[in-house]
């Protein structure tokens, strides 16, 4: 035959043949194999994307990156870095040219032209940044907001009152949408009374890198118990800002929301985070975010024999820490508690209520996030 080979071990196959007279060779434009992952989703621009989305933003169907229709463009399965690039004998979206994201060749009638294409962005839900020395205090650990970019901070302007006034903490879940505690907004508030503020670290000292929202509407569970604080779960609505809500950044991001099969064993060491009261009897909130680490307690010490004879029900968790050195304080109420799964944080409860503060034997009570799953994709819609 006269196939293309490479028995040499060469940079590419290669062929004998008779040219001017004489015998010699010539490495071959094989197209090179592309890894096809089962990858939906694409990160950043999207240059390591390797998914097999095929088709347009416009509804095209993409070329072949091996077509001899495109044996003129600088990107196709023919150059030597296709397989780095993600090219070869398939249509599949790529960015090879490190575009704004993943395109392809596609023909507009006999026209030869190239469209984008709409490859969804992968979640960055609960990731964050490497962590920074914490420095400890009494009740928890001061921390940075990159350390939890989902912390938000809930502020009310009162009628006859100058200024705002630091109300609850609250969890972005998504670029428009908090998750708090439906017992912060028991006074009924207007929505112009409300603002929110993502990325700060220092409670009543603005940053430069902050982000402030108007709320445009916020849900109180429709069953929040007032006097035992069952279904005690609120969102927020943010209102955008020009075109988006929350921009992600390093100190503004979600945190993931517990997928309906997430297991986490008892005594799972979890995450607490809040501008709240550094003890039980102070009079001050914290000036800084503070953060704290505490276990899932077993529902079987999640009772009201173990919380003063209150109402524990279904919709309640329980979390505290074994060492009787952190806990949730009042001011922390509506704030996260959240989880670490495959470098992941999720939020599996929301600050709730407790006896006290970081007292022996006592945990603190948190909302099961979990078994709001279908409550808050319902409001979200």
């Amino acid at each position: 035959h006269n196939s293309f080979r490479n028995p040499d071990d060469d940079s590419r196959p290669w062929c004998y043949i008779y040219k001017g007279g004489k015998y010699t060779w010539e490495h071959c434009n094989v197209p090179s194999c592309s890894k096809v992952g089962n990858i939906s989703c694409k990160s950043g621009r999207g240059t390591d994307y390797r998914g097999s989305h095929s088709v347009t933003s416009s509804g095209a169907t993409c070329l072949r990156w091996n077509s001899r229709i495109l044996v003129n463009k600088l990107y196709t399965a023919w150059r030597r870095d296709a397989y780095h690039l993600g090219l070869g004998s398939h249509n599949f979206c790529r960015n090879p040219d490190n575009d704004s994201k993943p395109w392809c060749h596609v023909l507009k009638g006999n026209q030869l032209t190239w469209e984008y294409c709409n490859v969804p962005t992968c979640s960055t839900c609960g990731l964050r940044q490497h962590r920074v020395h914490q420095y400890r205090i009494k009740g928890g650990s001061y921390a940075d907001i990159a350390a939890h970019p989902w912390q938000a901070a809930i502020f009310v302007k009162y009628p006859r009152s100058p200024g705002e006034h630091f109300l609850c903490g609250g969890i972005l879940i998504s670029s428009c949408w908090v998750l708090s505690a439906a017992h912060c907004f028991e006074e009924g508030f207007s929505t112009n009374q409300l603002k929110i503020v993502l990325g700060r670290t220092s409670r009543a000292t603005p940053e430069e890198d902050e982000q402030m929202f108007q709320v445009k509407n916020y849900i109180v569970h429709q069953r929040f118990d007032s006097e035992n604080f069952n279904n005690d779960i609120a969102l927020l609505q943010l209102n955008l800002n020009a075109e988006d809500c929350a921009i992600e950044t390093d100190t503004v991001r979600a945190a993931c929301l517990p997928t309906p099969e997430l297991q986490l064993p008892d005594w799972t060491e979890c995450e607490i985070s809040g501008y709240g009261k550094n003890d039980e009897f102070s009079p001050f909130y914290s000036e800084h975010l503070k953060e704290g680490h505490v276990r899932l307690f077993p529902a079987s010490k999640c009772t009201t024999q173990h919380l003063d004879n209150r109402t524990v029900t279904d919709n309640m968790l329980c979390a505290g820490d074994t060492r009787h050195l952190d806990d949730a304080c009042k001011g922390d109420s509506g704030g996260p508690l959240v989880c670490m799964k495959e470098d992941r944080m999720y939020l599996i409860g929301i600050i709730s209520w407790g006896i006290g503060c970081g007292r022996k034997d006592m945990p603190g009570v948190y909302t099961n996030v979990s078994r709001y799953l279908d409550w808050i994709q319902d409001k979200m819609k």
